[in-house]
């Protein structure tokens, strides 16, 4: 933003104390998110906006909500400035998303002040319905964006941290703003009787959350089998070089020389290693029975005995010979490396599927594939969510063209099944990377796995985080994905390049973490977990109500202006 559109939006004196409480409060609520990350100030941050909601006029200029754009601008530019360190394109990106995120700060102003003046809500019941009103939509629409939620603030906090089974990690995020909206209320009037009433309310569902929590905590079941000794193996290789055809050889030297380091630390071979996403920098291939290879490809292929047999490269026979040739070139190293480890082995890698549904003749999926310890491939699972503008363009499937409008030379294309698999007679399945931010998908996804055969005992997530330079994205992934354990009470274990790598239990602690943009291995020991939750049973039934509660005061205020036909 330039001065001039600044000096525009401090013009005249009215708006001046609005605007300082705006800014103010895009400052405060950024420093309680990483890197800054003062947690405990959390409770404390929402109260310049807060002051906004309660400003006296009923009509309000333009020009007060295009200043409340701008400091959610401001905000969200500094909470998500990672955004623009994988590639300069990325700063487009940026500055859109941001862009896009400040619409919810005005939303939600908006919104809490329809609510006390149209209905005559208190503050207290106001502002944390339209808070979670707005983060419940910006972790759906577009595809969901969940990180910097005002409860993810509140990991370390572990008892607190339990609610998130009933009314996941938006759920966290009403009860602070309640509590500062209590908070403000006090500031404002001192022991009067409702203010009173409103501390007394406050306390007690604070109290019941905080009581809740250590039950559930102090309620651990036993577990039903062994635990799980799993090996985490987190490199530190720059992203740039999945892009250099050469460098195939450096990464898996970096990753195997990590594996058997940890392989050495004890004498027992632990049940799985995991290997971060797309560090097996050879991809897989999966030829489509109806392609049809060119006679050049299978006569380069096949030897000249298996051509003599039948000289016509149109056979039926000669072309699947000619297909698993090419497949298993491709898994032959992989497997090499799975048998020298003598055990099952989790890893991210890419692989193309030819096939003539495809537009471009191609699919690209990024994968996790399971081998056991003689090399065979026992599971592979394509990722299901890819991300929006990262990973793939809308449409360009279908206009390839797209592409070349992007940094991007092609697009994922997105797994339709759910991985379901055992190792070592435990219940696994698999996301990857951005997924553990989703918490629908993880929701759906232990849902299938508890129908299909009562699991999952554990998620593995393999991530590449090496995109962002060991900055603060680092800390809001792993952040989300202590949150989506005690949603679904399912331990979930981390593979991630740069880090960070990390087990944490079903109660969403933080059982062990790598480091920070440094190589590492861990060796853990999961636990199952099992419980069921609410948070199961109805997913985002609690803060839907609140959407619906915002919906419903808006279009009621659209209905009495006219504006709405």
């Amino acid at each position: 933003m330039n001065q001039s559109f600044i000096r525009w939006l401090l013009r005249g004196r009215s708006l001046k104390p609005e605007t300082v409480a705006a800014f103010g409060g895009a400052v405060t609520m950024f420093l309680i998110q990483p890197p800054c990350d003062l947690w405990f100030f959390a409770w404390l941050a929402p109260l310049p906006w807060l002051w906004l909601i309660l400003r006296k006029p009923t009509y309000l200029p333009p020009r007060f909500w295009q200043m409340l754009w701008c400091a959610g601008f401001v905000h969200w530019l500094a909470t998500i400035h990672w955004l623009r360190l994988p590639h300069p394109a990325t700063s487009l990106g940026w500055v859109c998303l941001s862009a896009y995120l400040a619409v919810y700060l005005p939303a939600f102003i908006w919104s809490a002040r329809l609510l006390m003046r149209r209905w005559g809500w208190p503050l207290l019941a106001a502002a944390p319905i339209s808070w979670v009103a707005c983060e419940q939509l910006r972790g759906s629409l577009f595809g969901g964006f969940t990180f910097g939620m005002l409860g993810h603030s509140q990991w370390r906090w572990n008892t607190l941290l339990q609610i998130a089974d009933i009314a996941g990690a938006i759920g966290l995020s009403g009860i602070v703003m309640l509590v500062a909206a209590a908070l403000f209320r006090l500031r404002r009037t001192w022991l009067t009787k409702e203010t009173g009433r409103e501390a007394v309310l406050t306390i007690s569902i604070l109290g019941v959350c905080i009581f809740y929590g250590h039950w559930r905590l102090t309620t651990t079941p036993d577990p039903l089998v062994a635990p799980l000794k799993a090996l985490l193996v987190q490199g530190s290789i720059d992203t740039e070089l999945k892009h250099d055809p050469d460098a195939f050889q450096e990464v898996t030297q970096h990753y195997d020389k990590l594996t058997r380091s940890g392989l050495l630390e004890s004498p027992s071979l632990p049940d799985l290693i995991l290997w971060p996403e797309t560090m097996w920098r050879i991809g897989l291939l999966e030829i489509d029975p109806n392609e049809q290879l060119p006679e050049s490809v299978v006569t380069a292929i096949l030897s000249e005995s298996e051509l003599a047999e039948n000289s016509n490269t149109g056979d039926v026979s000669l072309q699947a010979l000619c297909r698993r040739r090419l497949e298993d070139e491709r898994l032959e190293p992989l497997a090499t490396y799975a048998k020298s480890y003598g055990t099952n082995w989790l890893v991210g890698v890419d692989k193309q599927v030819v096939t003539p549904s495809a537009v471009t003749g191609t699919q690209y999926f990024n994968c996790a594939t399971l081998l056991d310890s003689r090399g065979r491939v026992q599971d592979t699972y394509a990722k299901m969510k890819p991300v929006l503008f990262g990973e793939y363009v809308p449409f360009a499937e279908t206009f390839p063209w797209l592409y070349r409008l992007t940094p991007l030379p092609v697009g994922l294309t997105a797994g339709q099944q759910p991985l379901v698999t055992s190792v070592a007679g435990r219940r696994l399945t698999c996301t990857i990377c951005y997924e553990t931010a989703l918490p629908a998908t993880i929701r759906s996804l232990v849902r299938y796995c508890r129908q299909i055969d009562g699991g999952p005992d554990l998620i593995a997530n393999l991530t590449n985080d090496g995109w962002f330079w060991g900055s603060s994205e680092l800390d809001m992934h792993l952040t989300a994905a202590i949150f989506r354990a005690v949603e679904v009470r399912t331990p979930i274990i981390i593979a991630a390049n740069t880090g960070f790598s990390a087990s944490i239990d079903g109660c969403g602690r933080l059982i062990a973490c790598g480091p920070r943009r440094k190589p590492a291995t861990l060796r853990v020991e999961v636990v199952p977990d099992g419980r069921w939750t609410l948070w199961l049973l109805w997913g985002s039934f609690l803060p839907g109500i609140c959407v619906v509660i915002t919906a419903t005061v808006t279009l009621e205020h659209w209905a009495r202006r006219g504006t709405l036909s």
